[in-house]
């Protein structure tokens, strides 16, 4: 029974596997580091691998061999191959375009030279910001692997924008209000300390 299930199991990881590898070639992956090449290839791998296990398994007994074994094993492709590049190409310019006519994204840049380094880091303002610089410079560059982590999905990056904004509000909010506290918590300002000393006149 275990051997049946075995057996079994191999001739749907197989089927998978070959199915996974026409998605790929067709649609592509979703990773955010690695081409669809690569992916295709490690899939490939696999097939050879489950096939292997079945020769190891039956032999030269080929009446047991599942309709599925003799399907041609894929080709190895180029690591760098990436599907719908086109498509992928047009995505991301459109998701630049969102970004550069983002108010959020144009409230940062106009703000940046508020903050100081540290409030800057600590709000994340540099690697928001580098979400626009870094898609300008894929688009440039030809970079399809970092144009696919924006196109057709432009959302997560534009609400990226407006949680830095919310948070640099607040700052230079807190920045405004520091003097009025300083003279609410019965400190002199500069200029009470000039009248109260004579030095002002």
């Amino acid at each position: 029974m275990a051997k049946k299930n075995e057996t079994e199991n191999l001739t749907e990881e197989l089927a998978k596997s070959f199915e996974r590898w026409e998605h790929l070639r067709e649609h592509g992956g979703s990773d955010p580091f690695y081409a669809d090449g690569g992916s295709m290839n490690l899939v490939r791998n696999h097939i050879m691998y489950y096939k292997q296990k079945m020769v190891e398994q039956y032999g030269s007994d080929y009446e047991k061999y599942p309709e599925i074994f003799y399907r041609e094993t894929p080709p190895e492709v180029k690591d760098s191959y990436m599907a719908r590049a086109g498509e992928i190409k047009d995505g991301a310019a459109q998701a630049l375009e969102y970004y550069l006519s983002d108010p959020n994204f144009h409230y940062l840049l106009a703000n940046k030279d508020m903050l100081t380094e540290k409030e800057a880091k600590q709000i994340s303002l540099y690697n928001v910001l580098g979400y626009a610089s870094g898609l300008a410079r894929a688009i440039k560059d030809g970079d399809l692997i970092a144009m696919r982590r924006h196109a057709g999905r432009p959302e997560g990056y534009l609400e990226s924008f407006a949680q830095c904004a919310t948070r640099m509000m607040k700052v230079i909010d807190n920045k405004k209000k520091e003097p009025e506290q300083v003279q609410g918590n019965g400190q002199l300002s500069l200029f009470q300390f000039g009248m109260e000393t004579g030095q002002c006149r």
